[in-house]
């Protein structure tokens, strides 16, 4: 893994484990910093979705944008050079 990719899935996965263990008791966290919640929410009623459904989606939007960004510095070097 890359260093952009695995800093973002570790704060995937800090979210949900903050959220999981109870310190976001009004959501607040995972409303903010999850954007599949967001899409979520005008498609379906959030409540009726699986909460382990959206911890996975979480941590792999999160991975997804750590893996965009390494890929971005990656062309970004090869253009210096």
């Amino acid at each position: 893994m890359k260093k952009f990719t695995l800093l973002f899935t570790l704060i995937g996965i800090g979210i949900c484990l903050f959220h999981f263990i109870g310190l976001d008791t009004k959501n607040y966290v995972i409303f903010s910093l999850s954007i599949p919640l967001w899409i979520i929410a005008f498609f379906a009623d959030v409540r009726n979705v699986s909460v382990y459904l959206i911890y996975f989606l979480t941590i792999a939007s999160w991975s997804l944008l750590g893996y965009i960004l390494d890929r971005l510095v990656i062309k970004s070097r090869a253009n210096r050079l």
